[in-house]
């Protein structure tokens, strides 16, 4: 049972739901039912795209990250791994389908998306980052759709989509000589990873630079507290050790899920 939380990484799956559900307060909702279904259908998603990556990922995370993977070390055969990411994928189109038709084709294309990443978009120079950047940036606008104003978590979803695309740059360059090893095409390995720490530090530093327009707007200063001590964080991931800069901006990025929470419940 342990390996296959690892499997799914089930972290990732909380951070997306949870996604959803301060999208769905952004944009004036609740924690209604259908909001519930949404963080069920998001973190199931979630679960099953993990399940897939480590499906297509075993050579590299051989070389990368071997006790970590439970395909990769052996503790999950692989066809188990690619039967559990069709399961949870589904059950989490089931939990959408009973929200509403744009629900259900929203959680089927951000499925289908996570599939072709992990079969063909990952080998392409920036497009895997993109599309996984944009999937983060789609749960906050997922969960505004379901309470019906997904224009208010447009600034949101920008802000998601800037800094995890330099996260997923800083991951790549961590995981550089696995994907070597198996031809992958990541921006690491076509520029060099010195050129690659500069655009995932630009990208992240645009998410800190813009993340200040909304106090302007507002003058929150419940807001402009988090806001702040994500942005030190994130600053920090720049200025750290290779091996510290995904983990920290992982941890600035939920940071600032309670700056924007913090605003839309006061």
């Amino acid at each position: 049972m342990i390996e296959y939380l690892k499997l799914v990484r089930p972290a990732n799956g909380i951070m997306t739901a949870i996604a959803v559900y301060i999208g769905a307060v952004v944009a004036g909702g609740s924690l209604t039912t259908s909001v519930i279904l949404g963080m069920v259908s998001a973190f199931l998603i979630s679960a099953g795209g993990m399940a897939i990556n480590d499906y297509h990922d075993v050579e590299a995370d051989k070389v990368n990250k071997k006790k970590k993977r439970p395909v990769a070390k052996g503790a999950i055969k692989k066809e188990y791994a690619l039967i559990a990411a069709v399961v949870l994928s589904l059950i989490g189109l089931a939990a959408a389908y009973f929200i509403s038709t744009v629900a259900f084709y929203i959680a089927l294309f951000a499925a289908i998306v996570l599939f072709a990443y992990s079969m063909a978009l990952k080998k392409i120079v920036l497009v895997g980052n993109i599309a996984v950047s944009f999937l983060v940036a789609l749960s906050f606008v997922y969960g505004a759709l379901i309470v019906g104003s997904p224009s208010a978590v447009t600034f949101l979803a920008l802000l998601a989509f800037l800094a995890n695309m330099g996260r997923e740059i800083y991951k790549d360059i961590e995981d550089v000589l696995g994907d070597q090893k198996i031809g992958r095409k990541t921006l690491a390995l076509h520029i060099g990873v010195l050129k690659a720490k500069y655009v995932a530090s630009i990208f992240t530093l645009a998410a800190v630079a813009l993340s200040f327009v909304p106090f302007f707007l507002t003058l929150d200063y419940v807001y402009l507290f988090f806001v702040v001590i994500a942005d030190i964080i994130f600053i920090a991931a720049i200025l750290s050790p290779l091996a510290l800069r995904a983990k920290l901006s992982k941890v600035a990025m939920a940071v600032a899920l309670v700056a924007f929470y913090a605003a839309a419940i006061q």
